[in-house]
C-alpha cells in the first residue's frame, strides 16, 4: 500500500474518529462530507482502505444495498468495522430513527463461508463477499446489545 490509507467513518455525527474522513447526512464538527448515505456512497470503486460504521447501518433503510456499497467503495482486503444495535437486545427497537434490524447471524448472509445464506443473499441482490475476521455481541448494563463484526473484503484481483 503507497501513501496513507484512506479510513472512513460513515455516520459518524460529532464523533469522527481521528484519521479519518467522516461522513454523515448532517452537517457536525467533524464531518467532511455531508451526503444521504441512503444513496450512493460518495466515494470512487475501490477506494477505501477502513471503513468504520459505528452506530450506522441501522439508520439506514435496505441492508442488501448498504452491504454492496460497503462492498463497492472498498478495496480488496479492507476491513469493515461494524456495530449495530443487535435485535438479541432492547437498542435495535427503542431508537425511532432505526429502519433495518440487525442481529449476529445477519452477517452470515454476506460471506462466502457459509454458502446457503450467502447463495440465498445473491438472489436478492448481493454482489459481494466478506470474510468474517471476527464478530460478537457486546451487552451494556442498560440492556442494549451490540453486534460488532469486523469483516474484510474479498474481491477477485484482475487477470
Amino acid at each position: 500500500m503507497t501513501g496513507n490509507p484512506v479510513k472512513v467513518d460513515i455516520c459518524c455525527g460529532g464523533n469522527k474518529q481521528p484519521g479519518f474522513i467522516g461522513v454523515d447526512i448532517v452537517e457536525a464538527p467533524g464531518v467532511d462530507i455531508v451526503c444521504d448515505l441512503r444513496e450512493r456512497f460518495p466515494f470512487e470503486d475501490n477506494y477505501v482502505d477502513y471503513l468504520r460504521a459505528h452506530d450506522a447501518i441501522e439508520h439506514l433503510p435496505d441492508k442488501i444495498k448498504t452491504m454492496n456499497e460497503i462492498y463497492r467503495v472498498c478495496k480488496n482486503g479492507a476491513t469493515a468495522d461494524i456495530k449495530v444495535p443487535s435485535t438479541d437486545g432492547r437498542g435495535a427497537f427503542q431508537d425511532p430513527t432505526h429502519v433495518s434490524y440487525w442481529n449476529i447471524n445477519s452477517f452470515l448472509y454476506y460471506t462466502s463461508d457459509v454458502q446457503s445464506y450467502y447463495q440465498l443473499n445473491r438472489t436478492y441482490g448481493f454482489m459481494g463477499d466478506f470474510k468474517i475476521l471476527n464478530m460478537q455481541n457486546v451487552s451494556a448494563m442498560d440492556g442494549v446489545v451490540w453486534v460488532v463484526a469486523n469483516l474484510q473484503v474479498i474481491k477477485q484481483e484482475s487477470p
